[in-house]
């Protein structure tokens, strides 16, 4: 038992950890990316945590709609309708965020950020292969 509850928590320590240095990773390639001033980033970086927090939370639930196992027809339309709403959730999301961006850093930054997203999703991928 006590060997069990050891490696739990070795396991869990671990995979913060792993966390806690993908998301330094991201943190430079962003930084660097869009080439935050100082100023800019004291801002940038509160508006951006609580953005990838709610993005998160919509994709945990899209990926928990679809990934239902052994639902009827009618709940799994249930679920379709949900994730189409979900996915005008991640819209408005997205148009909120955008506003509230561009009152911190430039047009020409904000789609730095948006490439810088997209290469460290692609670097994470093929390091997950």
């Amino acid at each position: 038992m006590l060997t069990f509850s050891f490696s739990d928590s070795y396991g869990q320590r671990r995979n913060e950890e792993e966390i806690r240095k993908i998301q330094d990773a991201k943190i430079a390639i962003i930084t660097n990316r869009i080439n935050l001033t100082p100023e800019q980033s004291k801002d940038f970086w509160p508006i951006y945590n609580e953005f990838s927090e709610k993005k998160r939370s919509i994709h945990r639930s899209m990926r928990q709609l679809v990934g239902e196992k052994g639902a009827s027809d009618d709940q799994a339309m249930n679920n379709l309708k949900e994730v189409q709403d979900l996915k005008q959730k991640q819209l408005e999301l997205d148009k909120e965020y955008q506003a509230r961006f561009l009152t911190v850093i430039s047009a020409k930054q904000l789609v730095e950020l948006y490439k810088a997203e997209r290469t460290f999703n692609d670097m994470l991928l093929q390091r997950l292969k």
